[in-house]
C-alpha cells in the first residue's frame, strides 16, 4: 500500500490528514534510508579484508640499527623486523627511533629528510644508475598466507622521494612461492614485475607521502613479495632535466625512496558488465554475459523501464539471450553480500 492510499483508508482521529501524510512519508523515507544504510554496512563489513603483510609499517622490530646498511648486510634480519628481509646483495635500509648505531629518524641523507608516515619506523631503497650502473635495492615481505589462484589482490604502499639527483617513477612488485635470496647480485632488472604503478607520476615533492597502488591476478601459492624498481638502465626514464651520461662515474642518476604502510589485500568482488548486446543471431554479441571476479555467490536482477523483473542471473546462469524481450534500455542490479559487491547500471538491447 502506498502512502497516499494509506492516508485515504486510515482514520486519524483528531489529526490533520495532510500533516499525517507528511509524517508517513517521512517515516517511509527514513525506513528506506535505514535499509540502504544496513545493506551498505553489510557490504562494508564484507569488504574489510585482512592485510597479508603482517608488519606493513615496520614497527615490529627487536633492535634499531639507525644508519644506512652496508652492501650485503640484511638490516631487517639484524633488527628482527618481523616478516621483512633484503632479498639480494644490495643494501636496503630500515630507519627507526632510538638506534643502537648511527642516526635517529629522520635520517639526514642529502638535502632532504622525512618522518615515517606511521609510527616510528620506515624502510628505504636506492634506485641508482650512476656510480654503479643498474644498482637497485629491494625489500621483501613474507605474506601471512599464500595467495589464492585466479583471485585479484590490491597492493598499496606509500613513498616519499629524497631526490638525490634525478627522480624515477616506476615501482613494481614480484611474487615468489618461497623466499628469494641471491646475495651475488645488486639488481633484479632481469625480472619482469608482476605489477607496476602508474609510471607517468613522478615523485617530485619531498614533503609528502604519495600512494602507490596496483592490482595483481594471482597464480596461486605465492608466499613472498619483493618491492622495488625493475627497470634496467637502458629503459629507465627520469624526470628531465637529468644527466644520465655516467661520465667519469660522477653522475648519480637516481633517487632514494622512503617506504611505509605496505598492504596487500584481496579485492572486493567486481564484475565486467557489457552495456550493449545485439541478440539477432548474427553470431556477434548475441548474448549478454558478465564476468565476475572474487565472488563465488552473486545475483543480478534485470528490470525493464516499468519496473518489472525480466530475468535474474547468478554464478550458475551468468548469461541472458534476450530473445523474448523488446529492444530498449534495461536496468540491472548486481550484488554479492558475501564478497562486498554492489554494482548497478543500464543495458541496451539492440537488434
Amino acid at each position: 500500500m502506498s502512502v497516499t492510499e494509506l492516508e485515504k483508508t486510515t482514520n486519524f482521529k483528531g489529526c490533520n490528514t495532510s500533516t499525517m501524510g507528511k509524517h508517513l512519508r517521512t517515516i517511509v523515507l527514513l525506513k528506506y534510508l535505514v535499509n540502504i544504510l544496513l545493506f551498505s554496512l553489510v557490504l562494508t563489513m564484507s569488504w574489510a579484508q585482512e592485510n597479508l603483510v603482517a608488519n606493513g609499517s615496520f614497527e615490529d622490530i627487536d633492535s634499531c640499527y639507525g644508519q644506512p646498511a652496508g652492501i650485503g648486510f640484511d638490516v631487517f634480519e639484524w633488527s628482527g623486523c618481523k616478516g621483512w628481509s633484503n632479498p639480494i646483495g644490495s643494501s636496503s635500509d630500515l630507519w627507526c627511533q632510538n638506534p643502537i648505531i648511527g642516526n635517529s629518524v629522520p635520517p639526514s641523507l642529502g638535502p632532504y629528510w622525512q618522518y615515517p608516515k606511521t609510527g616510528d619506523n620506515m624502510a628505504a631503497i636506492l634506485v641508482n644508475d650512476g656510480t654503479v650502473q643498474n644498482y637497485r635495492e629491494y625489500i621483501q615481505s613474507e605474506l601471512t598466507s599464500e595467495l589464492e589462484a585466479n583471485t585479484y589482490y590490491y597492493i598499496e604502499f606509500y613513498v616519499s622521494g629524497n631526490l638525490t639527483s634525478c627522480s624515477s617513477s616506476e615501482f613494481g612488485v614480484k611474487f615468489f612461492p618461497s623466499k628469494y635470496t641471491d646475495p651475488s647480485t645488486q639488481w633484479l632488472t632481469d625480472f619482469v614485475p608482476d605489477a607496476v604503478n602508474d609510471i607517468s607520476n613522478y615523485f617530485l615533492d619531498t614533503a609528502i607521502w604519495q600512494k602507490i597502488e596496483m592490482t595483481y591476478l594471482a597464480n596461486g601459492s605465492e608466499n613472498f613479495v619483493v618491492i622495488g624498481n625493475y627497470q634496467d638502465s637502458l629503459s629507465m626514464t627520469y624526470v628531465q632535466p637529468c644527466d644520465t651520461s655516467f661520465w667519469g662515474n660522477l653522475t648519480l642518476a637516481g633517487d632514494y625512496f622512503f617506504i611505509d604502510d605496505v598492504s596487500i589485500k584481496k579485492t572486493p568482488g567486481f564484475a565486467n558488465v557489457p552495456n550493449v548486446f545485439t541478440p539477432n543471431n548474427d553470431g556477434v554479441n548475441d548474448v549478454f554475459e558478465i564476468q565476475v571476479f572474487n565472488c563465488n555467490s552473486w545475483k543480478m536482477d534485470i528490470i525493464n523501464r516499468w519496473g518489472s523483473l525480466i530475468t535474474s542471473l547468478d554464478s550458475a546462469h551468468p548469461s541472458w539471450d534476450g530473445m523474448n524481450s523488446n529492444d530498449g534500455v534495461y536496468f540491472y542490479k548486481l550484488y554479492g553480500e558475501d564478497c562486498g559487491m554492489l554494482q548497478q547500471g543500464f543495458i541496451s538491447l539492440i537488434r
